[in-house]
């Protein structure tokens, strides 16, 4: 019901329902509803990934919940929730937002590049503490808060296109972005929405019944094809497979499954022919394949301007910008967009050695899960592959990478939680 009245307000009032659904969330918070604003901030980053106008208001007031949201730490007495400020990933990426802080000073759009900079340490701060204290607050009862929010998400794509097409179909094809922004969107929400429904599942089995869990795979898989979103499918193939090698041999599952990711980054296969040979032709695409849908000039141009600032970037934003630059020129060549490569944004936007303190970051949180449980290397080798044809991991508010960073929770803290609880109950395991 609140996610209801949120929606059908923002749409009614636009713009003037920002305060409105600020004040609202302050006061959930103040009466100790933090499930409730955590859904609702979570339920925002979906809706702004939409193109449709009428949602265009969540655009600001993404921001604005994640200020309300971090209010209990700032004044963590006046809080009815316990917040356990040692459960957190922050640390990690501290040298990375602190190098992209001091890469401002060459920015085109430094306040946008301060705010981005700044959002993306929140949400690294404020998404792992409060997932773990809500659910030392609520247990199952968060989970299923996440999972039916997804669920219903891709429900959504499928009542909008009944009621109209034109809603959810991408430039008249057979492509659906659902209740997403464009089909890849649809697509990354899909991959995320799997790992962290199958981690949900795997860790916590009674989360949901037999016929919620049939339900929901095939909402997830279908959504998925629907989208045609290669990359993400390819990525979702490679957690699965690596999943497998993974559970029975840690040491197999890491070697085959860096193989795999190896193979498919440097490879040349030819796809048009393998498309022709499985019927997959018009899936797959194959009129793009030789551009990659435009990304091979996205990459190039992205190289062409990392040699320009090749150890030092200017900030968050920069990629967007350059990119924005130049649009008319990359339309006449076949691409419109960004740089369609999260690792290469972060080089364009913080140098190389920007880079490298991103990845050393993000793979001290990966070897942290990885102590708990064999998820962890499947994921990190999918999110890898998922990122090589887009960028949401440079992003703080999408509906994507927080979606990570709960998975990243559930793995880091809440398993080995579990773990502890039941050998403490159960000696002889």
């Amino acid at each position: 019901m609140l996610l209801i009245f949120w929606l059908f307000t923002g749409i009614v009032l636009g713009p003037l329902s920002i305060p409105l659904l600020a004040i609202i969330a302050l006061y959930l918070q103040n009466q100790g509803r933090h499930l409730f604003t955590f859904i609702t901030f979570f339920f925002t980053l979906i809706l702004s990934d939409s193109r449709i106008y009428a949602l265009s208001f969540s655009q600001d007031l993404k921001t604005v919940l994640l200020l309300a949201l971090f209010i209990p730490f700032v004044f963590p007495g006046r809080s009815f929730i316990q917040l356990d400020f040692s459960k957190s990933i922050h640390k990690a990426f501290l040298p990375f937002t602190t190098f992209a802080l001091l890469c401002l000073i060459f920015s085109p759009v430094t306040f946008t590049a301060f705010q981005k900079t700044f959002s993306y340490l929140l949400l690294f701060v404020i998404v792992p503490i409060l997932c773990y204290s809500l659910y030392q607050s609520y247990k199952e009862i968060f989970l299923k808060a996440i999972i039916y929010l997804g669920a219903a998400v891709l429900i959504a794509g499928y009542i909008m296109f009944l009621i109209n097409p034109a809603w959810v179909m991408y430039a008249g094809g057979g492509r659906s972005s659902g209740a997403l922004g464009n089909p890849n969107g649809l697509g990354m929400f899909c991959f995320l929405f799997f790992m962290l429904y199958f981690t949900i599942k795997h860790y916590f089995p009674e989360v949901t019944s037999m016929r919620w869990n049939i339900l929901i795979y095939v909402l997830i898989f279908s959504s998925l094809l629907w989208s045609g979103s290669r990359g993400q499918t390819i990525a979702v193939l490679i957690f699965i497979s690596s999943k497998i090698f993974s559970r029975r041999n840690k040491t197999v599952g890491l070697l085959l499954s860096a193989a795999i990711g190896i193979m498919l980054v440097t490879i040349d296969i030819d796809m048009v022919a393998i498309a022709h040979t499985l019927g997959f032709e018009e899936y797959l695409r194959i009129e793009t394949l030789d551009k990659a849908g435009g990304r091979v000039i996205a990459r190039e141009f992205a190289w062409k301007q990392i040699q320009k600032n090749f150890w030092i970037g200017k900030g968050f934003g920069y990629t967007e910008w350059i990119y924005l630059q130049n649009f008319y020129e990359l339309s006449m060549k076949g691409h419109e967009g960004n740089a369609h490569n999260a690792f290469l944004t972060v080089w364009l936007d913080t140098g190389l050695i920007g880079l490298i303190l991103f990845c050393i970051g993000w793979l001290i949180v990966f070897l942290k899960a990885a102590k708990n449980s064999f998820l962890a290397f499947p994921i990190l080798f999918a999110v890898v592959a998922s990122n090589m044809v887009e960028s949401w991991l440079a992003a703080s508010l999408n509906p994507f990478t927080i979606q990570l960073l709960m998975v990243l929770t559930l793995l880091v803290f809440i398993v080995k939680d579990q773990d502890k609880e039941l050998k403490a109950t159960r000696p002889d395991l």
